[in-house]
């Protein structure tokens, strides 16, 4: 449908004047009453009674009454939603919420503005720039940028700071306003960038990286990066990765007034302090100089009483010492002192030579001592006594030697010999008969031999036998040398053979025998003790 242009005398509401009608090509002022009221028909009569309107919410304030703003890329209305249709809703919206309003348009002719004012609001759901800002937040979150340990202290005194915002904004204004009455010495230095719109990010990321740089050489210790509030896409700037970065990385503290006190960005996060207005931001890092002013002139009372108070204490002091009689009379002072330390001298005087007497007498004493004990005069005195003492020794032996009965004690002396010689004889022969018990030569004599090979180790299996180049067969009266030559014998002829005489060792004697040698304290000089199986003698 062609939509016709608009007449203010056709709005609803508009006053018919017959004067403006006769008169149709003169164009008459009308007062701002007028105006408004076509406004407010034109809306009337050229929108539906209803709406629904569906878009993202942002600077939501719940003040009894809801006021809202709905946007989406290419516009903002401005919606009101009264005390009586909030509470009938189920939930409360927030900023960045995508939702359908419905309601009226009207014109608010006392603000000036076309609102919807709305009765109903139905969520969609989460707006993008919600989102992307949520999805920065915990991605820096990880990243532990927003730790409170990393964050500088922000310096007490600044020389010079340096403003970054819009030179043409009300927070510059606030700020200057703020540094003049609070600290005119410190110095501001002001860095206009844009702070809303697509240049916004690389202008505010520019100054940051540059006043990092240049700090030292342009005197500045800190920064204030501020702006004035706005909704979530105006202060979208300040929810960049760039930006963030460039206050993550910057050289000096940066104090951020970005918003209102519900508005946090991500370099609001990220900074080392964060205020909520330009104003606060001023006042936290510029000192106080009537502050200052307050407190050096306390400072200077303090140290003004201090003083008093010590000059006081030493005057007192002097008084006190000027009534001392040392200090009132000084010689006689003196003469008393010298009194005493004269009756000190005869004193320190007597007793020296006391002390040097004692000493004297003693020093006789322990003379007289070291005489009577000198090694020459003890050597003599123990020379006399040995004396004394072999004599008396050699007298004793003689008296001895006459008076002892020789042949007695040759007689004691003989027979004791031959008792012991009886004895020894006695356990000789016992052993004797002990050793004939267990000779080999009984064993021999009873029909057994011994074979062994050239090199006289005794053979004791066949296999053995097979396996040397001669044997020697000992018997109780010889020995018989062969060669070995064929098969040995099969088991059943030696069934009827006689056993083979084990070989003797020293293990097969009578454990008695072997105790009695352990005693006797001998070592056997080789296995074969009697010497009865030796190779160059025959047996007997």
């Amino acid at each position: 449908m062609e939509r016709l242009p608009f007449d203010p005398s056709k709005a609803r509401g508009a006053k018919r004047d017959t004067a403006a009608d006769t008169a149709a090509g003169e164009n008459r002022p009308l007062s701002v009453s007028q105006l408004s009221a076509s406004i407010d028909g034109a809306l009337r009569e050229g929108l539906p009674a209803r709406v629904s309107v569906r878009g993202e919410i942002s600077g939501f304030k719940n003040q009894t009454h809801w006021y809202f703003t709905l946007k989406d890329e290419h516009a903002v209305i401005g919606c009101v939603m009264f005390a009586s249709s909030a509470r009938r809703q189920s939930v409360v919206p927030g900023n960045g919420d995508e939702v359908i309003v419905s309601g009226r348009v009207e014109y608010w002719s006392k603000g000036g503005r076309i609102q919807l004012y709305a009765d109903r609001v139905e969520p969609v759901g989460q707006g993008r720039l919600e989102r992307e800002y949520q999805r920065l937040v915990t991605e820096l979150r990880e990243k532990g940028w927003f730790e409170v340990a990393r964050k500088r202290e922000l310096p007490a005194f600044p020389r010079r700071v340096a403003v970054v915002t819009s030179a043409t904004g009300a927070a510059l204004q606030d700020v200057i306003d703020t540094a003049r009455r609070r600290c005119p010495a410190v110095e501001l230095c002001v860095v206009d960038v844009r702070v809303q719109g697509e240049s916004a990010t690389p202008q505010i990321t520019r100054a940051l990286n540059w006043l990092s740089q240049q700090h030292d050489s342009l005197g500045i210790d800190a920064i204030i990066l501020t702006r004035g509030g706005g909704s979530l896409e105006d202060l979208w700037a300040f929810n960049e990765l760039a930006v963030a970065e460039a206050v993550f990385n910057c050289a000096i503290p940066v104090v951020a007034a970005i918003g209102h006190e519900t508005d946090a960005t991500i370099a609001e996060l990220i900074a080392d302090e964060r205020c909520a207005t330009p104003t606060q931001a001023a006042m936290r890092l510029l000192p106080d100089s009537g502050a200052l002013r307050d407190q050096t002139e306390q400072f200077g009372r303090r140290l003004d009483a201090r003083i008093t108070r010590v000059l006081a204490e030493e005057r007192r002091h002097l008084a006190s010492l000027s009534r001392l009689p040392a200090l009132r009379d000084g010689h006689r002072a003196i003469e008393q002192q010298g009194a005493i330390l004269h009756r000190l001298g005869t004193a320190l005087d007597h007793a020296t030579r006391e002390a040097i007497s004692a000493r004297r007498h003693r020093l006789f004493k322990a003379s007289d001592r070291l005489q009577r004990h000198r090694p020459s005069a003890a050597l003599g005195s123990r020379r006399q006594r040995l004396d004394r003492a072999s004599y008396r020794l050699e007298l004793s032996i003689r008296a001895r030697v006459r008076t002892t009965d020789h042949l007695n004690r040759f007689d004691e002396v003989h027979n004791t010999t031959v008792r012991r010689i009886e004895r020894h004889s006695d356990r000789l022969a016992a052993l004797g008969r002990e050793l004939e018990v267990v000779s080999p030569l009984r064993i021999l004599s009873r029909g057994y031999t011994v074979t062994s090979d050239n090199e006289g180790n005794l053979l004791r299996s066949a296999a053995q036998a097979s396996e040397a180049k001669g044997l020697l067969t000992r018997f109780v009266d010889g020995s018989v040398a062969s060669v070995r030559g064929g098969s040995p014998p099969a088991a059943s002829e030696r069934d009827g053979s006689k056993p083979v005489l084990p070989p003797l060792s020293a293990r097969s004697a009578p454990k008695s025998l072997a105790r009695r040698r352990s005693r006797s304290g001998r070592k056997p000089e080789s296995k074969d003790q009697l010497g009865l199986f030796g190779a160059d003698r025959p047996l007997e």
